[in-house]
């Protein structure tokens, strides 16, 4: 069971059958996992949707959630893609000029940081992570 402070902190809409559940379990994850990026992810974000986008976004102080990812139901990929996203808010918030090729290139490198604390972290999850950053950087 979450924290009460957690559902107060963070709007999560309950649109799919049990995606509100995925991301629940994505946050508790987040802040099993890693405190820091946890503190990060409450303190950016205050409100989780969904979209029918390729990949997850952000919005104002919302992160949009990919349909398809949340369909796949992954808790790993999901808390992968709140992270990534929580960057991007940070640095938004935060007003840190940078070339989207690298303000990409921080959003990976801090998905990736998250991605090799999971114990048995799916392979598949930090090769996409890898063959993101080579295209970010060539």
């Amino acid at each position: 069971m979450l924290p009460l402070t957690l559902s107060a902190q963070i709007k999560i809409d309950d649109v799919g059958e049990g995606w509100k559940g995925y991301m629940q379990q994505s946050i508790e994850l987040i802040k099993q996992i890693d405190s820091t990026k946890y503190q990060q992810l409450v303190a950016t974000c205050n409100h989780i949707g969904y979209w029918n986008g390729t990949y997850s976004t952000t919005e104002d102080s919302t992160i949009l959630i990919s349909n398809h990812e949340v369909r796949r139901g992954n808790i790993h990929d999901l808390a992968a893609a709140l992270v990534h996203e929580s960057m991007h808010l940070y640095i938004i918030q935060q007003q840190i000029i940078l070339t989207p090729e690298e303000e990409e290139t921080v959003c990976y490198l801090y998905e990736l940081d998250f991605l090799l604390k999971i114990p048995n972290v799916e392979p598949w999850l930090i090769q996409h992570v890898l063959r993101q950053l080579e295209a970010l950087n060539h």
